[in-house]
Order: C-alpha cells, then structure tokens, then sequence
C-alpha cells in the first residue's frame, strides 16, 4: 500500500490587522489554522501558497506536514476558502492529527488492469471514484488500487472488495465501485434501455462521489 504524498510546510506567526493580510497576499502568504485533539491551542499560522498549491493539485491523499516552531504537526487539509474572482486560497484551515486518534479521511479509488469484459467490447463505468473510510493516521493510504482484471461483461466490483488492514469503509459494502456493461446494441438493446442513462443507483453513486471530491477537505474528521 502506498504512503500519502507528504508535503512539509513552513509556518511562521500570523501578523494581526488588514495591512499585515494585505501584505501576506503580496508575500504569496496564506493564513491558517490548525487544531487537533493533541493541541491545547489552535495554531494560528501563515504557510506558502506555492507549497499549498501542491496538495490543492495533488490527486493522491495528501498529508502537510507543518514545522512550526521546532515542532512538526501531520495535518489534514479540512477546508479551504477561495478568492470569489481570482481563485487564489485566502484562508486553510488544517487538522492536527493525534497518532492513536483514528480519523475520517476521503480516499481516491483507481482501477488497474486489464478486463476481459472490456476486451470483448463492455464498457467500464466507475460510479464511485472515491470513499470516505476511517483509519488511524498511520493506516491512511495515498489511495485504494483495485484490480478490475477478471471481471466480465456483467461483472461488479463492490466496496466489500475493499480489504486493507487497519481501513473501514464507511460506505455500505453492496455499493457498486465498477461494472462493465455490454456494449451498446447488445443486451440492453434487447432489453429497451439506453446504457447512456444511469440507473437511479448509478446517479446516487455518481453524486456521492462528486460531493465527496467536493467536501474532501471539509469532511475530514478526527
């Protein structure tokens, strides 16, 4: 199982007053704030937009690790506000994780392989593309590798195929991951259905999934 990317950031103070924002912007300066189950205080910091920008732009599990004061804290990105025009992040917020803590983390799912339903001209359809799971911070993995090589037309891969030790799924384990459908003027075309339409499933799982990329960083937990 892969590590998440880690990316280790500078914090530094942060200045008080308009003009001190004003000339963090200048400085490629974002405000932050960090707080944890370990922390007596919040932190409140300013981190480097550019090493920001890395995660933002990351499609593995990203972990920041913040050096703050001769300390290092393991952050999670929980929420980011962004400029209304320029799209630049004005303010993070990020949570401090406690090793013996478990924590509720957004993990991106990928297919691998070959599939002989693909082969034989099926169509592969990945409803859900992410998942949210719960592990201790030690467990988190950059993301979930399933192997779709053996599946055929017809076939499924459901979220019970998920089995990484220390990792629960807190999806139900029926859910649909990946199906290979027949291909167009087969099956379906017999049937009446249009394979372009999603099934009411479907679109839940498709809509769960957006909201999930959507909300990775603000349905981080601890």
């Amino acid at each position: 199982m892969e590590k998440p990317y880690i990316i280790t950031v500078e914090a530094n103070d942060r200045p008080k007053g308009k003009a001190a924002l004003k000339n963090m912007r200048s400085e490629l300066l974002v405000p932050a704030i960090s707080y944890g189950p370990k922390l007596k205080d919040n932190l409140h910091v300013t981190i480097p937009e550019l090493e920001l920008e890395k995660a933002l732009k990351s499609n593995k599990t990203t972990i920041i690790k913040l050096q703050y004061k001769g300390k290092e804290y393991n952050t999670l990105l929980q929420s980011v506000e962004y400029h209304p025009v320029t799209d630049r992040p004005l303010h993070v917020d990020l949570f401090a994780m406690d090793e013996n803590t478990p924590v509720i983390i957004t993990i991106p799912i990928r297919l691998t392989g070959t599939s002989p339903g693909v082969t034989e001209g099926g169509r592969l359809y990945q409803p859900l593309r992410r998942i949210r799971v719960q592990c201790l911070p030690k467990d988190i993995p950059s993301e979930i590798v399933l192997d779709i090589s053996e599946l055929n037309i017809g076939d499924t891969i459901d979220v019970e195929a998920i089995d990484l030790e220390g990792i629960t799924p807190l999806r139900a384990s029926y859910r649909t991951i990946a199906v290979i459908r027949p291909p167009k003027g087969g099956l379906s075309e017999i049937l009446g259905l249009d394979e372009d339409e999603e099934t009411d499933e479907d679109a839940e799982e498709t809509e769960g999934a957006g909201d999930e990329e959507k909300a990775t960083e603000e349905e981080n937990e601890g």
